[in-house]
């Protein structure tokens, strides 16, 4: 009876300090993916820092000032000309669809 209670005492202790193993490294590998997580979150605010960066600069080079501060400095490449009802065709003026397509095949 004794031997048999030994041998529990033995297993109950065997198990205690597989436990107190276990409960070890798994506090480890908390701990690291902890730290793996927190430079993850410090990468991703970095790159929110960097979007919101590049937004600004987005705002900065599509702004109606910018556009016209750089039409005037390359007028003289671009050819541009300021858009007035008159630079458009009316409706009336158009050929009707499929009229052209007579004169593009000859010309093949």
């Amino acid at each position: 009876m004794m031997g048999l209670w030994r041998a529990i005492v033995a297993l109950g202790l065997a198990g205690m300090v597989y436990s107190a193993i276990s409960l070890y490294e798994a506090k480890i590998e908390t701990r690291e993916l902890t730290r793996s997580l927190d430079r993850v979150e410090t990468r991703q605010a970095a790159i929110r820092a960097e979007i919101a960066a590049l937004d600004t600069e987005w705002s900065y080079l599509n702004s109606p000032e910018h556009l016209y501060y750089l039409i005037g400095l390359h007028s003289d490449v671009l050819r541009l000309r300021e858009r007035v009802p008159d630079s458009f065709a009316r409706l009336s003026e158009l050929p009707p669809k499929g009229a052209g397509s007579g004169a593009q095949e000859e010309n093949r």
